[in-house]
């Protein structure tokens, strides 16, 4: 009873404190208008003479000449976790600004995670997203100090140059130890497992037990693992089965979206006692962000 407990008040920590971490990653930027009013959100759009930014209230379509400062990122730390100790791995929030700024990322979005019951990240909780439909991000424990990150690719094609060197340059970009960094490029099909520091480097295939179907790059801190797992129950609160979330071949199933995001509005909602309003953006046609928000 006491482990369940403690399983479940790891459980509520992560999740509160991943509800946090969306809310502030999702309203990073402020305009000060020239009555001395602040709007914080998501700019969308910043043209020569409109600016046009997502709030809680909606959309606010402000022209240039009743503004008299815009920034984007007014707090740093709220975007920005800073130097990543080394040893440490970056909190989520983090990548997912690199993500959010990347030209290549057309589409991000969080969904359900699946679950792990087999391999080095077996019942340990996560934050799960989605970019570009098969690419994906996962971030392993507490998300803003986690124990392991992972990008990822699904289909019967493994990731070319150009997609491995991405996921690197989004890993390497928060890690300050050149050794590690070292670690991180000798990864090949040859060299599939890596150590710099504290943090291991790994690369698995789809072919692999722990696989399920895509090829994904791994850091983690084999010492922490085992502290971050649950049991069995809390676990399985926590996730859905691999096919209620994706097709066979890795990609999202259209006809169970809705469904999936009633189940993190409800999974949410029990642990934090809020459902989660914001579940990520794309870019339109024009290449201007627009946000997704639950039941979008």
């Amino acid at each position: 009873m006491k482990a369940m407990r403690l399983a479940l008040a790891t459980t509520c920590l992560f999740s509160l404190q991943a509800e946090a971490a969306l809310r502030a990653n999702w309203a990073p930027d402020q305009v000060r208008m020239n009555d001395g009013t602040e709007l914080r959100g998501l700019i969308l759009q910043n043209t020569a003479d409109l600016v046009v930014i997502q709030t809680d209230h909606g959309e606010a379509r402000l022209p240039k000449k009743y503004i008299s400062r815009i920034d984007d990122a007014p707090n740093g730390e709220a975007v920005f976790a800073g130097i990543v100790p080394r040893d440490e791995l970056p909190s989520w929030r983090s990548v997912v600004h690199d993500l959010r700024t990347h030209d290549s990322v057309r589409r991000f979005e969080q969904i359900p995670p699946t679950a792990i019951d087999r391999g080095l990240l077996r019942n340990i909780p996560y934050l799960s997203f989605r970019a570009n439909n098969r690419w994906e991000f996962n971030v392993y424990g507490n998300p803003d100090k986690p124990v392991a990150i992972e990008f990822g690719l699904f289909g019967a094609e493994r990731p070319g140059d150009k997609q491995r060197q991405l996921f690197r340059e989004f890993i390497a970009g928060h890690l300050q130890d050149k050794n590690q960094i070292q670690a991180l490029y000798s990864l090949s099909p040859k060299k599939r497992t890596a150590r710099g520091g504290k943090l291991t480097f790994r690369l698995i295939r789809p072919e692999d037990p722990d696989g399920y179907g895509g090829s994904w790059i791994v850091v983690y801190r084999p010492d922490l693992l085992p502290g971050a797992r649950l049991s069995d129950e809390a676990y399985a609160a926590l996730t859905r089965p691999f096919e209620a979330v994706n097709n066979p071949n890795g990609s999202l199933r259209a006809d169970q979206r809705t469904e999936n995001g009633h189940w993190l509005d409800r999974t949410m909602e029990a642990l934090t006692g809020r459902a989660p309003e914001l579940r990520g953006f794309y870019r339109d046609k024009n290449g201007v962000f627009r946000v997704l928000t639950s039941g979008s």
